[in-house]
């Protein structure tokens, strides 16, 4: 559909919900904008610059015959995307995504990207259920494009891998795929326990026990702290605290100090325990050093938004 100048103005006018007053404002007269909608009059190019800036436009749309503004913006807006995609910020991708509608198969391929790297993000941080969800999203977007790197490929294989035990399928087949494409391999026993951590988190069915139980972890340290996890869920805490501070003083002491994630949950674990066993002196060296984590890797915990709370009561 072609418009003139002044029906382009009008229309948009109107989709912002002004009236020719107030577009006028203070540098021009609402009969201008009149005989500007009209067509009785052509504006002088400072004028036209002046009702594009009002209007949100660049002064060029109005000078086509197009209508369709977004059309018009669309080198401009993809180039933005690019950088947000290319900066890391994968939430303002989405929004954009979302806000102009964007579905070619460009768009995708940075979706797929961007979900894959919010997965991660959340398989990081332990939330696993959240992790599966961006990588489902990740396999949809992966389906929509036909770019097919190895990149995409092997993320979108990953993604998969990550979600084959949740469906349950073997991943293996998944994660030889993916270290073919890309040469990295993925610790899934960890991400079997990240998953169990989380779910016992959680109000839990007493059917799911037995599932939590059956899913396959052969790395020897995430298996032993599985069990640790499940004895002090069925009440043997002196058995779970002795057996956890073993396992934080002997070989495998160093392999948690390598990874924050669980070296942390294993601290925090061992200061519950403690605590439920009333062996509070223990429990107090433990909230030391629980702390000492959180500064040390920025953890905001549940413990940290409770003092924080209670501080800005008592201001």
């Amino acid at each position: 559909m072609k418009l003139t100048l002044g029906e382009k103005i009008k229309r948009r006018r109107k989709e912002l919900h002004l009236t020719q007053q107030a577009l006028a404002g203070e540098a021009i007269t609402r009969i201008l904008i009149s005989r500007i909608e009209s067509g009785d009059v052509t504006p002088s190019v400072e004028t036209l610059k002046y009702l594009a800036d009002r209007l949100g436009v660049p002064a060029g749309y109005l000078l086509t015959e197009e209508d369709d503004l977004l059309q018009f913006l669309l080198p401009k807006i993809k180039e933005e995307l690019r950088e947000k995609y290319r900066r890391g910020d994968d939430l303002a991708v989405f929004a954009m995504c979302e806000q102009y509608a964007l579905h070619d198969e460009e768009t995708y391929l940075i979706l797929c990207e961007c979900a894959v790297r919010l997965g991660r993000q959340a398989y990081e941080r332990g939330d696993t259920e959240e992790a599966a969800e961006w990588f489902d999203r990740a396999l949809s977007f992966a389906e929509e494009t036909s770019y097919h790197t190895e990149v995409v490929l092997g993320e979108a294989v990953l993604c998969k891998a990550m979600l084959a035990e949740l469906s349950g399928e073997r991943p293996e087949v998944y994660l030889d795929s993916y270290e073919t494409a890309l040469g990295r391999a993925i610790d899934l026993d960890r991400y079997l326990l990240l998953r169990f951590f989380a779910d016992m988190e959680r109000d839990i069915p007493p059917d799911y026990r037995s599932q939590l139980e059956s899913i396959p972890i052969r790395n020897p340290l995430y298996a032993a702290l599985r069990k640790i996890w499940l004895s002090a869920e069925d009440g043997d805490v002196v058995g779970a605290q002795n057996a956890l501070a073993a396992l934080l003083h002997g070989e495998d002491a160093a392999v948690l100090e390598r990874d924050p994630i669980l070296q942390y949950r294993c601290i925090a674990k061992m200061e519950q325990l403690s605590a439920d066993a009333d062996d509070y002196k223990t429990a107090y060296q433990y909230a030391g050093k629980r702390q000492q984590l959180e500064r040390r890797y920025h953890i905001r915990s549940d413990r940290q938004d409770e003092r924080n709370k209670d501080g800005g009561d008592k201001q």
